[in-house]
């Protein structure tokens, strides 16, 4: 695996498996809440979790691509998903990713430029940063907040869906986030992550293989 050492390899598949795990757990409990929303709270903070660590995995990859010998890794150590997205979308155009196949161009137009994605992220990185993860805490001991409850960002914008005419807002949004893991997921495959990237095929499987027809529904495990 490149310039990795054998402890690097080791954390970089951990890493990996944990995040596909918990979006795909995430996504899992989202669609058992049914109207049940109150209760959305664990789902987003799982999916924001798992897409935080996808997205630093594509930046640490790249970054041991680029420069073996002494690789950029960035502020890595934020939890805002935006940001994040942000610097994988710049790795993507610094690739030419868009002119690899369909697939890819279809991903990174995706990427760039779905508003209704663009909101969603910005809700897990609501649910992700530290006014986020730690807001009920910061309530129960009294500190002071210039921060919204995640939750009822997150209730506001299944509000909002429905004054669009979407009726079934729990399926909309698996559909979202399926194509933005599948779309990470594929930079493995096409980006250029070198073999090292390859090689984690069957770890990140599980979101490279959901079909368009899929999309919205939560298959077994691959």
């Amino acid at each position: 695996m490149s310039s990795l050492t054998t402890d690097q390899e080791i954390a970089l598949l951990e890493e990996t498996k944990t995040a596909i795990f918990l979006i795909r757990q995430g996504l899992i409990s989202l669609k058992w809440l049914k109207d049940d929303v109150d209760l959305a709270h664990l789902p987003i903070l799982l999916i924001s979790n798992g897409f935080e660590r996808l997205l630093k995995t594509v930046i640490c990859l790249n970054a041991f691509e680029e420069n073996p010998d002494n690789p950029d890794f960035g502020k890595i150590e934020t939890h805002n998903v935006e940001k994040l997205l942000k610097r994988v979308i710049n790795i993507g155009r610094r690739w030419s990713y868009e002119k690899r196949c369909a697939k890819t161009k279809k991903d990174m137009v995706f990427l760039e430029t779905c508003k209704d994605l663009r909101v969603l992220v910005k809700l897990l990185t609501k649910f992700g940063d530290k006014s986020g993860r730690y807001y009920n805490i910061d309530l129960l001991i009294g500190k002071k907040k210039n921060y919204n409850d995640p939750s009822k960002l997150f209730i506001s914008y299944l509000d909002d869906k429905m004054s669009e005419g979407i009726t079934d807002i729990i399926c909309h949004i698996t559909m979202l986030l399926q194509r933005f893991a599948r779309a990470l997921c594929r930079m493995f495959i096409w980006g250029e992550l070198g073999q090292t990237g390859k090689d984690m095929a069957n770890i990140v499987g599980y979101f490279l293989e959901v079909e368009d027809g899929d999309l919205g529904l939560i298959l077994p495990e691959l």
